[in-house]
């Protein structure tokens, strides 16, 4: 599994359903984009073999939710 698969997964699922489908893709790939340039650390534990540590996983699930909140408001979605 990438780290973009296991990022994916901590998304909120009703902010993917308010995204268009066919945009889905870009947006969670520029979300870990965000992620990768401004929270290494944090990308870093979720690259490894190993899953990440749940206090890690609980951190992630807070940065991309809050940078998809922000997108959302952003295109009044």
């Amino acid at each position: 599994m990438t780290a973009n698969e296991r990022i994916s997964a901590v998304i909120d699922p009703t902010y993917m359903e308010r995204i268009p489908s066919f945009v889905q893709g870009h947006a969670v790939g520029s979300t870990c984009k965000v992620v990768k340039r401004e929270f290494p650390a944090l990308y870093d534990a979720f690259s490894k073999e190993e899953e990440p540590s749940e206090e890690a996983r609980k951190q992630m699930a807070f940065v991309v939710n809050e940078i998809f909140r922000e997108h959302m408001a952003k295109h009044n979605l």
